[in-house]
């Protein structure tokens, strides 16, 4: 006989992106983009739609009363499924995806999610995932899809929580909250005490004024990067066989290519200078075998010299990633402390908490191989794919002095890397953005291109 799976609470890593979207207005959409080389049949989307309805996405939070966490509700209307009948050419695609990406997500009310397609104007299809970053990190969108395409089923039978579940659970959270901020004034004591003469250099702050750069124009006038809407982003792919060769004859990978890559486009944009120490976000999944949890992505940061050695030799920055990595399983700091404290604290608290909240300067996303089932969307004939995080207020985003954010896919033959700018103020239009990446990819020798124009 079968029975309900217990109730399920949203992790620290949900809850922030619950709070990033209704306490502080910066809601978080992933977005996953298919470049499918034959025409979907409509009635295969539609079944890969219901499958969606029935799986591990298709879920919304249910907000509880704090210190309560809150709770998962599974419901097939959590998500909209949409095939337009209109085609989009290549000359259309990226503002395509970006309407798509645009589309109003509630992670509480729903839609959360959404899929949609559409015909190019060739023999091709576009296809569009997007869902609220509450909902699932990059590594469970994926299994998502992939579920849903080999008719793999996700248990969604979960209790709801019940006046004693709350009780219990408010309890326990409140006293998780008041260990780890007494952990954290402990540790903010300790850093403060004379630890000798050592220092760590810091990263230099970068000015905030809107810079003219000389790898393309700049937008003047009305456009300040602080109208509401999607910041700027750009999808482009290179050969994968040539860039893996380039890395290699600088004593590097693919991986620490993509953050050169990543360092250099700050320092072409202006928001970083030679010399400086930048520190870069790394996102590593955290995800388990049968793992339910939305998210489960932990994040190390690799301090990284900005060097132009970097363009003959990728020996450094190699070994800064490495030295990042091997802090995976150092113990939580103080981010995370502070994370546990928010969970226990109404959306108000979260608000005023918040203050002075900065995002990061450089992101560096790299999801790896692509599984073959998920790049052809079961069509049998692999897309080029791509993915991304994007923020979509740029008006809120403009005003916490981040930097940019760039996520790596790697496929059978292209490298895809989307790049967004997570500060409007000093990147403020996708041209402009665009000719930093062709720079940035000429100073390595690689020649790109638009995502959506592969033959």
């Amino acid at each position: 006989m079968h029975s309900a799976l217990p109730v399920e609470r949203l992790t620290t890593d949900d809850d922030l992106f619950v709070r990033m979207e209704h306490a502080l207005g910066l809601g978080v959409v992933n977005q996953c983009v298919w470049q499918l080389p034959t025409r979907l049949d409509a009635e295969a989307f539609a079944r890969l739609g219901e499958r969606l309805c029935a799986g591990r996405a298709s879920r919304l939070v249910a907000r509880r009363p704090p210190p309560i966490r809150d709770a998962w509700r599974y419901t097939p209307t959590a998500g909209s499924v949409e095939f337009f009948t209109d085609t989009v050419s290549a000359d259309d695609v990226a503002a395509w995806i970006d309407t798509q990406a645009r589309f109003a997500l509630d992670s509480v009310s729903g839609p959360s999610w959404r899929l949609s397609a559409a015909h190019s104007d060739g023999i091709g299809t576009y296809v569009s995932f997007t869902a609220a970053h509450a909902i699932g990190d990059g590594a469970t969108l994926i299994t998502a899809i992939t579920e849903a395409l080999s008719d793999n089923t996700y248990d969604t039978d979960v209790e709801m929580p019940d006046l004693a579940s709350d009780l219990s659970d408010g309890v326990k959270t409140a006293a998780r909250a008041a260990h780890a901020a007494a952990s954290s004034v402990v540790a903010s004591l300790r850093t403060a005490l004379p630890r000798g003469s050592a220092h760590t250099q810091p990263a230099r702050v970068p000015p905030q004024t809107t810079v003219t750069t000389t790898a393309g124009p700049t937008s003047t006038g009305a456009t300040t990067g602080t109208e509401p809407g999607l910041p700027p982003s750009v999808i482009v792919t290179v050969d994968r066989e040539h860039a893996s060769k380039i890395a290699a004859e600088r004593n590097g990978t693919p991986n620490s290519l993509f953050v050169g890559v990543m360092i250099g486009l700050l320092e072409k944009a202006g928001i970083a200078s030679s010399g400086d120490i930048v520190p870069v976000s790394i996102p590593v999944s955290r995800h388990r075998d049968d793992d339910r949890r939305a998210n489960a992505t932990t994040g190390v940061t690799a301090h990284i010299r900005l060097d132009v050695n970097r363009y003959i030799d990728l020996s450094e920055i190699r070994d800064a990633c490495k030295a990042a990595y091997r802090t995976l399983d150092a113990q939580p700091g103080p981010i995370a402390a502070m994370s546990t404290v928010a969970q226990a604290l109404g959306d108000g608290a979260v608000r005023r908490l918040a203050g002075g909240m900065s995002t990061p300067l450089c992101v560096a996303s790299n999801v790896g191989r692509v599984d073959p089932l998920f790049a052809s969307l079961g069509t049998g004939g692999l897309g080029v794919t791509a993915m991304r995080a994007v923020t979509t207020d740029t008006a809120g985003l403009a005003g916490h002095a981040g930097g940019i954010s760039g996520w790596l896919c790697s496929g059978d033959e292209v490298l895809t890397l989307a790049v967004s700018s997570l500060n409007p103020a000093m990147i403020n239009d996708r041209s402009s953005l665009r000719a930093l990446v062709a720079a940035e990819f000429a100073s390595w020798n690689i020649s790109e291109k638009d995502w959506g124009s592969c033959e």
